[in-house]
């Protein structure tokens, strides 16, 4: 009964991962909705608690001003990364020229008598389709706004009767209660791991823009915002904020002191920040073992690309809080946890 029970379970996986994988574009919009529901309703009652001389702002109230945040918030997003990629194709030209230049440089350093098998390659390298994709990238995300407005607009509407369907379908008071408390448990760690990792990575931001803009790097607050979101990908989110902009100034600047300067800034930034500060915010809020947080992040950016990447560590922390509360995937929650604690 045992083996049939394990066999049963696993191609109940092997199912949900296929699922996920087939249904990819039609999943995706809906998680995002998921998340700006979540993150509408957090920030909702955040303005909530705000007191202004002991007054509380009404809840309504509150709930249009988080809507009207993430409005803008959203549209800020586009605006700067729509401007800032045509700003970027229509350089494109100017740093391939210097990146021929580097390389002559590099060539005459290593003492090299002929370049022209390299600058043949170099030459082979075109910036501006890449920079075309990463545009067509954007407007195919653009494209889905929509769906994903409807999604949380209907989300918000079974808000309402979604505590009533599930006090209909647990008929067992005790069953209840176990149920309300993983949601409550689910919903306290994901808020608190995206408030700590939203301040440390504005203040990564904040700090590399400030790096990037005293060394004249093109389109500082640009690269400050795209290394805001990659802290959200853990560890190779980090490493790619700091190898993006340093290669920038490889192709912008004639010289390699700028790039030297940028990398060991960027990086020192980085490691003080998300090894040394995070951690301590952080504390066993998550409790999730690194390898495990490594693993996740292979395996939801494998089946869902970059919006898994940034969904993994909220997804791994609601697996193993509710494998934790069942007797037979209980060991599954300890092999996940950082201390066996859970």
């Amino acid at each position: 009964m045992g083996i049939i029970s394990y066999a049963g379970g696993l191609g109940l996986i092997t199912l949900s991962v296929y699922i996920m994988v087939v249904g990819r574009d039609l999943m995706v919009p809906f998680v995002i909705s998921v998340a700006i529901w979540h993150l509408i309703n957090t920030l909702s009652g955040y303005y909530h608690r705000l007191n202004i001389k002991n007054i509380s702002l009404p809840k309504p109230l509150c709930f249009i001003a988080s809507i009207l945040t993430m409005i803008l918030a959203l549209n800020f997003l586009f605006d700067m990364i729509g401007s800032n990629i045509a700003d970027v194709k229509a350089a494109a030209p100017i740093y391939q020229e210097n990146l021929l230049k580097l390389s002559a440089r590099v060539h005459d350093l290593l003492g090299f008598q002929t370049q022209t098998n390299f600058t043949q390659l170099i030459n082979q390298i075109n910036i501006t389709p890449f920079i075309s994709n990463i545009a067509g990238t954007m407007a195919s995300i653009a494209g889905n706004a929509g769906l994903i407005l409807i999604y949380v607009l209907f989300i918000f509407l079974e808000q309402a009767s979604f505590h009533k369907k599930l006090k209909a379908l647990l008929t067992d008071s005790d069953q209840a209660i176990k149920i309300e408390a993983i949601i409550s448990t689910i919903s306290q760690k994901v808020e608190t791991y995206v408030a700590i990792k939203t301040f440390v990575s504005l203040l990564t931001g904040i700090a590399c823009y400030v790096v990037l803009i005293l060394n004249d790097v093109d389109y500082a607050s640009f690269w400050a915002f795209i290394i805001f979101l990659l802290n959200y990908i853990p560890t190779v989110g980090s490493m790619l904020a700091v190898l993006f902009p340093a290669l920038l100034s490889l192709v912008q600047f004639p010289t390699f002191t700028p790039f030297l300067i940028i990398i060991t800034s960027l990086g020192c930034i980085q490691v003080l920040i998300g090894n040394i500060l995070e951690p301590k915010l952080m504390g066993n809020s998550l409790n999730l073992s690194p390898l495990v947080v490594m693993l996740s992040l292979a395996l939801w950016g494998s089946i869902w690309g970059i919006a898994g990447m940034f969904l993994s560590v909220p997804f791994t922390v609601i697996l193993m809080i509710i494998f934790s509360e069942f007797p037979k995937t209980r060991p599954i929650a300890i092999i996940l946890s950082q201390n066996g604690k859970i």
